[in-house]
């Protein structure tokens, strides 16, 4: 009897986990703004919440916060400003060891700041590798610099 029921509820389980693998994973919506249909008991995350932080990989040398464009950039470092949207602020990432580094999350606006030293030059290649901009240092991004195409970034 224990292997029948047992049988039962592992199936009622596949059951269940098909149904819900097939629903979809949110619901769309119009604006922030939308509410639930009237007696509906569906709540909607606001839309920062379901964001990503922007994240670098290796790490960075120093990770921080910042209002603005304007920030140091310590000597002998690439530093990369991007938009951290749960947080509401640019999120600076301090680049000193020579790698090549993996970038998650990074869209729209930024910006950076090659404080090498002079004539280091530092690579920006998009998804298929391609180096698509180069900056000797001592430079600054182009104006409208936009993190979306870049997917890797070699500071030396």
């Amino acid at each position: 009897m224990t292997r029948k029921l047992a049988g039962l509820v592992a199936g009622a389980g596949l059951v269940l986990t098909m149904l819900l693998g097939a629903a979809p994973a949110h619901a769309a919506q119009t604006s922030d703004s939308a509410s639930p249909a009237v007696g509906s008991t569906a709540q909607y995350a606001p839309a920062s919440a379901l964001a990503n932080s922007p994240g670098i990989s290796p790490a960075a040398e120093r990770i921080r916060y910042v209002d603005t464009d304007t920030y140091d950039c310590p000597y002998e470092r690439l530093c990369a400003r991007v938009w951290d949207p749960n947080v509401g602020r640019y999120k600076v990432f301090d680049l000193y060891t020579c790698h090549t580094y993996s970038l998650s999350y990074w869209e729209g606006s930024g910006g950076f700041y090659n404080n090498q030293t002079t004539g280091t030059v530092a690579r920006f290649y998009n998804g298929s590798g391609v180096d698509v901009h180069d900056s000797t240092a001592y430079s600054v991004a182009p104006a409208g610099w936009n993190w979306s195409p870049i997917w890797k970034i070699k500071n030396c």
